[in-house]
Parts: structure tokens; sequence; C-alpha cells
């Protein structure tokens, strides 16, 4: 839905070079905006590579915790959405093993979430204008040139 630079294609790697270059990236944004090891800010258009790769990993990790919530509820429910995903228990080794792997999801999205909140916190701290985040909107700064 969003514009060239926020495109499926720029968040899963894709070839050699391009796997090395993002993975370079998203070791230099950890560095970055997590460990805050570095002072040098990285010059992304759009995402950079590990946004990237945290949004393709929370997509999976939506899809997982949507399989294991329906094969869970399968067990209780006579629908016919929720019997569709009964093979999942006995595929992975019953009730309790499915459990375990919903609630570890469950806080890959707790943890996500608060990752997610310091970084928009801490961007709209160190970006400066035009990087409002906190608010949803970006101020576009657009420089004309006079022509003669």
């Amino acid at each position: 839905m969003g514009n060239r630079f926020a495109r499926w294609d720029n968040f899963i790697p894709l070839g050699r070079n391009l796997l090395q270059r993002q993975w370079r990236e998203a070791i230099d944004v950890w560095k970055v905006d997590i460990l805050q090891s570095r002072q040098a800010p990285i010059e992304s258009i759009g995402h950079n590579a590990l946004a990237g790769w945290t949004y393709f990993m929370s997509f999976l990790a939506f899809l997982f915790q949507c399989l294991t919530g329906f094969g869970l509820y399968a067990a209780m429910s006579k629908s016919w959405l929720p019997q569709m995903f009964a093979w999942i228990v006995p595929l992975m080794g019953g009730d309790f093993a499915v459990r375990q792997w919903h609630h570890m999801a469950m806080w890959f999205f707790i943890i996500f979430s608060v990752i997610h909140v310091y970084l928009v916190f801490y961007h709209d701290y160190v970006g400066g204008p035009g990087r409002d985040l906190l608010h949803g909107w970006r101020l576009e700064v657009r420089r004309t040139r006079r022509h003669r």
C-alpha cells in the first residue's frame, strides 16, 4: 500500500549482494538505535534493513499466532472455521506444546511493542524537523529551484 520504499520487496532480502548490504545496515542500525554505541545516523529512505526484517518477522509471527490460536480453539469449538485448524495441535506435539509456542509468540509482540514505542520517541527526539513520528505525520521539506 505504501510508496516504492515501503513495499515487501524492500523487506525480504533477495540476492546475495542485497543480503550482505542489508545485514551490514541492520547491524549499524542496532548499534545506533538500540545499543547507542555509535553516533553517526543511518541514512536510509523508507524503512531501514532492521525495520524491514522486523516487520517481515512480525508478519510471520502474526500468521503463526493465528494458526496456533485457531488450533487451540478447535478443541472447544464446533464451528467449521476453527475445525479447519484442528490438525495443528497433533502436528506440534499436543495441546501443551502449542500453548507454549502461542505464549512465546505473545511475548514477541509485547517486546516488539515496547521497543517500537521506545524507537518512536527516540527518533522523534533525535530526528529533528520533518521526522515527527510521534504524531503520525512527517513534514515534507521541499527545496525549489528558480528558473530564469
